[in-house]
């Protein structure tokens, strides 16, 4: 019976590659950006629909929701959870004034052969149609599972925390959607959070803290400016942010040098950068300025306590500015699972890479993909064990290149369904 089940799946998953390619070309040219995400839930929602499939559409505030798909079991066994994020990038007058980048929601998704292009399928929509295809082949091969499986589009995973004027759950992400689910009681016994990872694993990620650097000037007429010979001594705000930010990048990379921890599933290596910076009336430069902001992103280890950091950061900004400020305006705590509380999953995983691939799953995760955010922070944080794990993106550490490939995503589906009806007692562990 399990190979017979096994050999039906991945029959259906084959026969879907025109299906998944639509799907993510589908889902990666809606417009959706953080903050914005109920038009692709929508599309999700109704895909679930359209395809015989149960599937709970679930509002959050105006404009931003969530979608929870379900393949049933009867009750009696393990359950998992596939987690994937609506969200990609921001999108608006601010994105297309202050970055000099075509925004990614509008550029979109496009197909070149068997390649996907576009940062909007690559993260997080490509992953999330893998995980809906291999979902729908199990549904449609009648799998017995004995727990459900739950395949999950969350909102508010990218980047984002209110600060200033910009405020309210808008600006809230992390971690959001996710967290919401939970909270509305869609838990199961294992999570995987489908993300590129190049068929790697990673059940330990950094948190992130963001910080407000503020520094204080003098208002000056340019004719009449006094300038002195070091810049920390400028009256100009933003002239003393320059050589803040000298300082905070020394600070950064000593500190990450300093915290770079071996974990089980590859180095982790917590880095910071300032990313944005605000001071001054653009209209009218003929004053120096009174004021200047400097937005820092802070990757914190798990368990690590955040105050000693933003103590050294205020430290190091007040070798500046002795009156400068150092405020933390969101805080998210990295976690892992240990060996013990991931391995039935990580085992499964392997096992069914090896089985779908014909080769040992890689060992150790990319060091960037250990050291960032996802949200298996969310749910390691509440005893799910969760890891995050799915096909390649190709290189795309520069935000717009890189593909998926339609053939190393049908394998990611095929590895995601053995997973889930092994976790789940359709089919024999492997042994």
């Amino acid at each position: 019976m399990s190979d017979a089940l096994i050999e039906d799946v991945f029959g259906r998953i084959e026969d879907s590659k025109e299906d998944l390619a639509e799907l993510a070309l589908a889902l990666g040219n809606t417009y959706g950006p953080v903050g914005h995400e109920e038009p692709t839930a929508r599309r999700v929602h109704e895909w679930y629909v359209d395809n015989g499939m149960e599937a709970d559409f679930v509002p959050m505030i105006e404009d931003r929701a969530s979608v929870v798909g379900r393949v049933r079991g009867d009750g009696t066994g393990r359950s998992v959870i596939f987690n994937a994020h609506l969200d990609t990038e921001a999108s608006g007058h601010d994105y297309d004034t202050l970055m000099n980048a075509p925004d990614p929601n509008r550029v979109g998704a496009r197909r070149e052969g068997d390649h996907i292009i576009g940062h909007t399928v690559q993260n997080d929509r490509g992953c999330m149609s893998v995980q809906m295809i291999a979902g729908r082949a199990i549904q449609q091969a009648k799998a017995p599972l004995l727990g459900d499986i739950l395949l999950k589009s969350a909102a508010g995973e990218t980047g984002a925390a209110p600060v200033d004027e910009y405020q309210g759950l808008r600006y809230e992400s992390k971690g959001l959607g996710t967290t919401w689910l939970l909270e509305r009681g869609y838990r199961a016994d294992y999570a995987v959070i489908a993300e590129t990872t190049d068929f790697s694993a990673s059940w330990v990620q950094c948190g992130a803290s963001y910080f407000k650097v503020t520094l204080r000037g003098r208002n000056m007429y340019t004719p009449r400016l006094e300038r002195p010979g070091a810049l920390q001594d400028h009256p100009n705000a933003i002239v003393r942010a320059a050589a803040a930010i000298q300082a905070i990048e020394e600070w950064a990379v000593g500190s990450e040098a300093r915290r770079r921890t071996e974990t089980s599933c590859g180095t982790m290596s917590p880095k910071a950068q300032v990313g944005a910076m605000r001071g001054g009336i653009p209209w009218r430069p003929n004053r120096s300025s009174t004021y200047a902001a400097l937005y820092v992103d802070v990757r914190t280890l798990p368990g690590e306590d955040v105050t000693p950091l933003q103590r050294e950061l205020t430290d190091v900004v007040r070798t500046v500015d002795p009156n400068a400020t150092v405020e933390c305006f969101m805080s998210k705590p990295g976690y892992g699972a240990s060996d013990e509380e991931i391995a039935p999953l990580i085992d499964t995983i392997r096992a069914a890479h090896e089985q779908v691939r014909g080769e040992p799953m890689p060992t150790r995760a990319e060091t960037a993909v250990v050291s960032m955010w996802r949200d298996t922070n969310v749910y390691n944080r509440v005893g799910i064990p969760s890891l995050t794990f799915g096909p390649s993106r190709g290189n795309a550490s520069v935000q717009g290149t890189g593909s998926m490939e339609l053939g190393n995503m049908i394998e990611g589906a095929k590895i995601y369904a053995l997973t889930a009806m092994r976790l789940c007692g359709a089919v024999d562990a492997a042994v």
